[in-house]
C-alpha cells in the first residue's frame, strides 16, 4: 500500500539552455511531515531544471507504480496495532477503502455478459444445399441473447468453490456490476492466488492493474459526485491556500449530505467457507458501515 500522510505542491518558473521559458509543477509526500515533503518536492524541481540546463528532456511523470495523490482520511489497524488499510479522498471526491492484502474484485456486468460464441454447424456438406444457399441465402441468425450478469457470476463462484472449497466470499451489487470480498485469508494482489481469481471471475482488467501497481486493493466508500447530482471538487488535492481548504470543505459538507440518501453496495450473500481470518472482520465492518443501504445505487 503506497500512501502518504503529507502531500505539498511545489512550483518553479525557469529557462531552459535556450532561453524557453517553462513553470514546472512537482508534487512530493511524506508521512513524517509536510516540510519533508516540501524538501522532497524541491529536490525534484531542481532535478528537473538542471535537465532542461542540460538540454535533456523531461519526460512525463512516472504513472501507476507511484503513490496515488490523494488525501489520507485515516489508518486502520487491528486491536493489536497492526495497520490492516487506510480511507483515502481521490480525485473526485469519493471516499476510498484501501487495503493491502483484504482481496476485493470489482467485475463489471458488461465483462460477465459476453455472449458466447455461436459452436460451428456440425451438418454434413451438401452441394445442392450450398447451391441453394448460394442463390437463395437463408436470414441471418438471430443474436443470442446476453446472459445475465448475475447468473454467469453464481456460476463462476461454484466453479471455484467446486475446486477450492476453503475459499469464502462476500458479495456485493453495484451500480455497474459486482463487488467481491474475499474473507478466508490475506492475499497479496500480485500472488499466484489472487491473480488466478481475478482471471476466473472476470475481473475489470484496469482494476487488477491498479491494484498490482499499488500493492493494494481499493473499495469506493462513497457515491460518485455525478451520480448524486453534484460536481467534482474544484482544485486538486493538495489544496494550496487557505481559500481552497475553505472551499474543499464547503464541497465536502455538500457532498455528504447529498449522499446519505444513496448507497454504494446492496448485500447479495455470501459463498463458501464462511471462514473469515483474523483481522478481516475490522474491515468489513468498516466498509459495509459506509457501503450498504436501500437507496439508489451511486
Amino acid at each position: 500500500m503506497q500512501l502518504y500522510s503529507y502531500w505539498v505542491r511545489a512550483t518553479l518558473d525557469c529557462h531552459d539552455a535556450d532561453g524557453n521559458f517553462y513553470h514546472l509543477v512537482a508534487y512530493a509526500g511524506s508521512d513524517t511531515s509536510p516540510d519533508a515533503a516540501r524538501q522532497t518536492a524541491d529536490q525534484l524541481l531542481q532535478a528537473r531544471q538542471a535537465r532542461l540546463l542540460g538540454n535533456g528532456e523531461l519526460g512525463e511523470y512516472p504513472t501507476g507504480s507511484v503513490p496515488l495523490r490523494e488525501q489520507l482520511i485515516r489508518r486502520v489497524y487491528d486491536p493489536q496495532g497492526k495497520e490492516l488499510g487506510a480511507i483515502t479522498r481521490n480525485r473526485y471526491g469519493s471516499l476510498v477503502l484501501n487495503a493491502p492484502r483484504l482481496m476485493i474484485l470489482d467485475v463489471d456486468d458488461y465483462d460477465l455478459r459476453q455472449a458466447m460464441p455461436r459452436q460451428p454447424s456440425t451438418v454434413p456438406f451438401s452441394f445442392s444445399r450450398f447451391l441453394r444457399n448460394l442463390f437463395n441465402p437463408p436470414p441471418p441468425l438471430a443474436p443470442l441473447p446476453l446472459p445475465d450478469a448475475h447468473d454467469q457470476l453464481q456460476l463462476r463462484l461454484a466453479s471455484w468453490l467446486q475446486l477450492h472449497p476453503e475459499w469464502n466470499f462476500r458479495l456485493y451489487r453495484t451500480r455497474l456490476g459486482f463487488r467481491l470480498i474475499v474473507t478466508h485469508q490475506f492475499l497479496a494482489p500480485d500472488s499466484p492466488e489472487a491473480q488466478a481469481v481475478f482471471a476466473a471471475m472476470r475481473t475489470d482488467s484496469l482494476y487488477v492493474r491498479l491494484c498490482e501497481k499499488q500493492d493494494c486493493y481499493r473499495a469506493r466508500l462513497s457515491p460518485k459526485p455525478w451520480r448524486i447530482g453534484w460536481m467534482r471538487p474544484a482544485h486538486a488535492f493538495p489544496h494550496d491556500t487557505a481559500e481552497q481548504r475553505l472551499q474543499q470543505q464547503e464541497w465536502e459538507q455538500q457532498y455528504h449530505a447529498r449522499s446519505e440518501t444513496f448507497a454504494v453496495c446492496q448485500w447479495v450473500g455470501e459463498y463458501g467457507s464462511s471462514h473469515v481470518c483474523p483481522g478481516a472482520e475490522t474491515l468489513i465492518t468498516l466498509h459495509d458501515a459506509a457501503c450498504l443501504g436501500d437507496g439508489k445505487l451511486a
